[in-house]
């Protein structure tokens, strides 16, 4: 009779390192939010949807020169660069996440029709005060200055043109490889022991 004796400690070890990196990913979450930030500032530099790779649609002739008019020669949505500077990375034991704390990005995610937000009622802002033009939005939020002189007659659409969807916001090919080998290093690593 033949007997043959396998040592599996080594297998073990590594499957029990990967049922803790299972317990907590930390370490592969933080890598997978940075690849998710990565795609963002691709779309940014880019000027494109990060998911299909669909160049946004370029900037409406009215848009086009109130910001010449203003000054601004800066890429789309980042006459001021906030936008862009505030996306932020999320990671915990099961999770990682990109994200922004700008309410106005979800319309430029998704886009908005004209009017979808309702309409602005010219308001006022502070009895007696000199050239005051406030407009408040159904619901009461109220919209400043920069609607002066554009709700003529009482009230105006808002948004007063539609918006086009610009994301910024999604996965592409080059970070689902680079997940995908963010993923295996991981494995490989609790596997090995490394």
């Amino acid at each position: 009779m033949i007997e043959i004796e396998v040592n599996i400690d080594i297998v073990k070890a590594g499957l029990t390192r990967l049922a803790r990196l299972g317990e907590d990913m930390s370490p592969l979450t933080r890598d997978l939010a940075e690849v998710l930030k990565g795609g963002v500032d691709r779309a940014f530099a880019d000027e494109e949807d990060p998911a299909t790779g669909e160049k946004w649609r370029p900037l409406s002739p009215a848009t086009l020169a109130r910001r010449a008019k203003a000054g601004h020669t800066g890429a789309i949505l980042q006459v001021s660069g906030q936008l862009a500077a505030s996306i932020q990375t999320e990671h915990g034991p099961h999770f990682a996440a990109v994200g922004t704390n700008k309410v106005y990005a979800g319309t430029h995610q998704r886009g908005a029709k004209k009017g979808s937000f309702g309409q602005a009622k010219r308001g006022t802002r502070g009895a007696g005060r000199r050239n005051a033009r406030n407009y408040t939005a159904r619901g009461g939020a109220t919209v400043g200055g920069w609607l002066s002189g554009r709700a003529r007659g009482g009230s105006m659409p808002l948004p007063w043109g539609d918006i086009p969807a610009r994301p910024f916001l999604g996965i592409g090919k080059p970070e689902e490889a680079e997940i995908e080998e963010s993923v295996r290093r991981a494995v490989r690593s609790a596997l090995e022991g490394a």
